[in-house]
């Protein structure tokens, strides 16, 4: 690494990348302070402890359909593509392929997957751009499909109000309790394509009943009785 030498260009626009991002990061910080403070005032008063207890499953019930339209809502979720005529095949947008059709957020989350084609029989169309690619699990632009986006953004907001100060177990993305709890995150989105494409597998309640009890075994804790 001390070899590699960086052009004064390339510095140039890294310094203005990496000035920008920590603006962004700590614009961010700064709204979600006040947010996750009344967010874990209400909680409290409501006297519910433990997100896993019946309490915190039906907060997190009424919360995650509002969570999800403010992030469809936002607009941050559409998604500019080249539809080629009629059909179902949609091109990432360039200079050959002008901006012609929205893939939305909104009907990201809410299409029915089973009444559009498949992927397999139409590899650039709305399954594809939802869901991602059958072979390599991502849309035709390269990047993870939009449905799984909104969703993962939709459990990152989640988690953000829930997450904890932990005594002695260290705190944010590192700390060991949010990798287990990020490996039904990551598992999620592969089961749900294996199922649609024909596979055998388990539903995804128990998926996420199997990573509960992982890291309930991992972090030998025992699981605890709903409030």
């Amino acid at each position: 690494m001390a070899n590699y030498v960086l052009s004064s260009a390339i510095q140039s626009e890294l310094s203005e990348i990496a000035t920008k991002g920590a603006a962004v990061h700590a614009t961010a910080e700064r709204g979600w302070s006040p947010v996750v403070k009344r967010f874990k005032a209400l909680v409290a008063e409501m006297g519910v402890v433990d997100r896993k207890s019946d309490g915190g499953k039906a907060i997190d019930a009424f919360i995650t359909p509002v969570i999800l339209a403010g992030l469809v809502k936002s607009g941050a979720y559409d998604l500019r593509v080249h539809r080629v005529g009629a059909g179902d095949e949609y091109l990432p947008v360039d200079d050959a392929h002008p901006e012609n059709f929205t893939i939305t957020g909104a009907f990201a989350v809410s299409a029915n997957l089973n009444e559009l084609p498949n992927v397999k029989d139409s590899p650039r169309g709305l399954k594809a751009w939802l869901r991602g690619n059958a072979e390599n699990g991502l849309r035709p632009d390269g990047e993870k499909g939009l449905r799984d986006l909104v969703n993962n953004s939709k459990d990152q907001v989640i988690s953000r109000f829930w997450k904890k100060k932990r005594a002695g177990g260290g705190d944010g993305p590192t700390a060991l309790d949010s990798k287990l709890l990020d490996l039904y995150k990551h598992l999620k989105g592969a089961r749900d394509r294996w199922e649609t494409d024909g596979g055998e597998c388990v539903s995804d309640a128990e998926l996420k009943g199997h990573c509960d009890r992982f890291a309930d075994l991992i972090l030998k804790r025992s699981s605890r009785k709903a409030k």
